[in-house]
């Protein structure tokens, strides 16, 4: 009875899987996903920069260079401080990036609002 339960209890948990029937990655194949989708993240940031500096006088562009500047130093630090809660783990890269990607990933939002504002009537 122990082994049926033991089969039963085995399968469910197989079942309940959202991986199911998909092959598991490594942490390395992750931290290279992973890196794909942040470089990603940075082409997208950077055309959303460029579009909007073209939109602006040369005043403008230059608070906004000083901006993105202080901006990149603060999310390089910020993802630094996420991923330290993990120092000496094989997922610290793995967070550090995802930080990366999700603070761009926010900022190229920003960005693109500040671009339809200035082109907007």
């Amino acid at each position: 009875m122990k082994v049926i339960y033991s089969l039963v209890t085995m399968i469910f948990i197989s079942l309940s899987n959202p991986a199911f029937g998909q092959p598991e990655l490594t942490q390395a194949e992750l931290n290279q996903a992973a890196d794909r989708h942040y470089a990603s993240a940075d082409l997208m940031l950077n055309k959303a920069y460029s579009q909007l500096m073209a939109e602006l006088s040369n005043d403008r562009q230059d608070k906004l260079k000083k901006a993105q500047r202080a901006w990149i130093a603060f999310r390089d630090a910020h993802a630094e401080l996420v991923a330290s809660a993990y120092t000496g783990g094989s997922l610290q890269p793995l967070i550090r990036t995802q930080a990366l990607i999700e603070l761009t990933e926010h900022r190229t939002a920003e960005l693109t609002k500040m671009h339809l504002t200035e082109t907007t009537p």
